[in-house]
């Protein structure tokens, strides 16, 4: 019954992620179900309408470089304000 999902930002992302893990490069017991995959973020690359930043949790690494916005990512929301 929540009304306070939304999107990260690319920084709450990387604050989640493990750089000792990878494929997924998360902790599975806080974070299970996690794909090995790009996950969005919120935060809109600066100049490119089309794109936007996100969390590659293969290995934990934040990039934009051809991140689309029509691309068939994952999300995973968070609730509450920043």
């Amino acid at each position: 019954g929540a009304t306070d999902w939304r999107m990260p930002t690319v920084k709450e992302l990387e604050g989640i992620a493990d750089m000792g893990r990878s494929s997924p490069a998360i902790d599975p017991v806080f974070f299970p179900n996690t794909p090995s995959s790009v996950v969005w973020s919120g935060s809109p690359l600066a100049g490119f309408q089309y794109n936007a930043w996100g969390v590659n949790f293969s290995y934990g690494y934040a990039y934009s470089g051809g991140v689309f916005r029509s691309d068939g990512n994952h999300v995973r929301l968070v609730r509450g304000g920043q």
